[in-house]
């Protein structure tokens, strides 16, 4: 059950038709999110907010997913994006592998979610929202 609800959350992530409601659905009570971008987010209150920060970063952008990897409740999830952000940096093939894990009931409790933003960010000022500017 666990690597449809995976396969299901990419889904919604790439479906102009849902919403940032549609994604949380998916989680579970008290879960935790963890973004190379935006460290650890805590609650479904800040997990909402990184979301819609992520909408504003990436104007479009497809996932291809090409495995997942169970075992007990945590699922690995493998693949790459294509995508684009606000200001423009177009970038194709960006790998990403990003863990699930779930509780009894098939919700997300944890996410690792790990970009290889470089394909991204080289070239990204300052003002655009979730992106520190410390990375050089």
């Amino acid at each position: 059950m666990s690597v449809e609800v995976a396969k299901r959350y990419f889904e919604l992530m790439d479906s102009a038709d849902a919403g940032t409601d549609d994604v949380l659905e998916l989680y579970g009570d008290d879960p935790v999110v963890h973004s190379s971008r935006a460290g650890v987010v805590r609650g479904l209150d800040d997990i909402r907010q990184f979301y819609e920060d992520n909408a504003e970063f990436f104007t479009g952008g497809e996932h291809h997913m090409t495995n997942f990897h169970q075992d007990g409740n945590t699922v690995v999830c493998e693949g790459y994006l294509d995508g684009e952000t606000s200001v423009g940096r177009e970038a194709n093939g960006v790998p990403l592998c990003d863990v699930m894990e779930f509780n009894d009931d098939g919700e997300i409790v944890a996410f690792r979610a790990y970009l290889d933003y470089r394909g991204y960010v080289d070239e990204v000022p300052e003002d655009v929202p979730n992106v520190r500017a410390e990375a050089e």
